[in-house]
């Protein structure tokens, strides 16, 4: 319903509101899409139904965030199939806290400062994806709450901002999912910049469609990441750091310092510098750091963040659903693992304190926890059983719309989607040194110097399998039987010998 306020506006306004708010509610799908609606729907009730079924027998304590994780990746794959031009572009998603200038930084790509509006928002969640358009209009569509693709026009799409609702006294924005604007300014044909929300406040981290949550999903799907501080704050924040850190790494991430004509130009090169050593000091790989404003073009030439969109603009086109799907299932896999090892260590520890105990009320509470201990490990296996064939049927049919959309999408294999823990040797050295009591200083400097030299990787090729031809003398150690000296002791079969301990008590 339109709010009273909607009474300000003109005849004319309000007809083209209520309009709007007809588009924005339409549910049936179109005809050439009700087969893909079809096969998109059997997909969701994968996650949203058969997936918690099988969590009441058993998941993880951040169960939640997985689930909420595959929930959010199935509306990016939805907006794939949904506009057949995004698979065969190269997502370039840009990000930032609220306010940063990213939909500044796109209007200035375009050349068009009316392309995307550009007030302060810290409340809209409406993912934007820009494309290059074939006619000389701006288009724009939108994916609505019921899935379907309804058209908007541009200065509809304009009206979508945190003052919707004082202004027309409705809020369409709430039925829209995402937006696709066809642009025919963007100079690169095979990108599709995404401008995705500012992340959230903490206050409204208990909701599934948060900015936070949705520009992470974005972002983490996008081939390639464009961060944004304003130079307002001096350097990167630590909001900043801890959102880009919780994004894959394997994402090349550009960092450009916006609104750079409020400042100084030394100020300017100092906070550029600053930003890239807090980036390098905590571990977060970024290509370059640039400044950039839409204003004073002289100081701030755009070429250089030019140079990096069309180098993108030549990338292999890589999608990252099926990586990002695999990776929640591995995480709720390595619980299963993880309680199955921790039931199988009970029942051994279990078989032990049976063997060495002759008491039988003692035997008998044993052996009622081990009967106890299997049960549950029969309970682990069923669900490994169920979310392994749970897996097959969610990328079986995965693959099948990807195929009829055009997106391939393999099952990736597991090794290959592993993340190593980063090492901090400086946290380890205070470790160590707490643990022997010892100041830090006392340590003998010769003892890390080795570790501050660039050695030559000998086996470079070797370990990155570019070298297939391995001679068997690499392997023949491994292949001669070793004897065990204390093989008897382990097994139990030696009695301890007390000789020096009868010598002591006789003395």
């Amino acid at each position: 319903m339109l709010d009273p306020k909607s009474e300000q506006l003109s005849e004319e306004a309000l007809r083209d509101r209520y309009a709007l708010l007809c588009t924005a509610c339409e549910s049936a799908p179109l005809d050439k899409n009700r087969h893909l609606e079809q096969q998109l729907r059997v997909l969701e009730a994968i996650v949203e139904r058969d997936l918690p079924a099988l969590a009441l027998k058993g998941s993880p304590d951040n169960f939640t965030e997985l689930h909420r994780a595959l929930r959010l990746e199935l509306v990016r794959f939805r907006e794939f199939c949904e506009y057949p031009e995004l698979p065969g572009k190269v997502v370039v998603g840009l990000g930032g806290s609220f306010s940063s200038g990213k939909s500044s930084l796109i209007n200035a790509l375009v050349k068009d400062r009316k392309c995307l509006v550009t007030e302060v928002d810290p409340t809209t969640s409406l993912p934007t994806y820009l494309i290059q358009g074939k006619s000389e209009e701006t288009g724009v569509r939108a994916i609505n709450l019921f899935n379907r693709v309804v058209p908007l026009t541009h200065q509809q799409f304009r009206t979508l901002t945190h003052e919707e609702k004082q202004r027309y006294g409705s809020k369409v924005s709430d039925l829209l999912k995402s937006v696709v604007v066809d642009h025919p300014g963007l100079p690169w044909q095979n990108l599709a910049l995404l401008d995705t929300p500012g992340y959230s406040k903490a206050d409204e981290a208990g909701s599934e469609r948060t900015d936070a949550n949705l520009a992470r999903t974005q972002l983490n799907s996008a081939q390639f990441i464009v961060w944004l501080v304003p130079a307002d704050k001096g350097t990167i924040t630590e909001e900043d750091i801890a959102f880009l850190s919780s994004l894959s790494r394997d994402i090349p991430k550009l960092v450009v310092v916006s609104r750079a004509d409020k400042h100084p130009q030394e100020d300017i090169v100092r906070i550029v510098e600053l930003v890239r050593e807090t980036l390098r000091k905590r571990g977060i790989a970024a290509l370059e750091v640039l400044p950039f404003t839409n204003r004073g073009k002289g100081t701030y030439p755009l070429e250089p963040l030019l140079a990096w969109f069309a180098q993108w603009n030549s990338a292999t086109r890589e999608l990252g659903f099926a990586e990002q799907f695999k990776r929640q299932f591995m995480a709720y896999q390595r619980f299963i693992d993880e309680t199955c090892q921790q039931e199988q260590r009970m029942l051994s520890k279990f078989n032990r304190i049976l063997t060495l105990s002759d008491d039988v009320d003692v035997q008998a509470d044993i052996v009622s926890l081990q009967r106890r201990s299997r049960s549950e490990l029969a309970t682990v296996e069923a669900l490994k059983q169920g979310l392994t064939a749970l897996q097959v049927d969610f990328f079986t049919q995965l693959k099948q719309i990807g195929d009829a959309v055009g997106i391939p999408l393999p099952e990736p294999d597991a090794m290959r989607l592993l993340e190593l823990p980063s090492i901090n040797l400086a946290d380890m050295l205070h470790d160590l040194a707490g643990e022997q009591e010892m100041a830090i200083m006392e340590i003998d400097p010769a003892i890390w110097q080795p570790m501050t030299h660039d050695m030559p990787l000998a086996n470079l090729t070797t370990l990155l399998r570019r070298n297939m031809s391995y001679s068997a003398e690499t392997w023949e150690p491994l292949t001669q039987p070793q004897p065990l000296a204390n093989l008897e002791r382990l097994l139990r079969q030696e009695k301890p010998h007390y000789s020096a301990l009868h010598t002591l008590q006789a003395n």
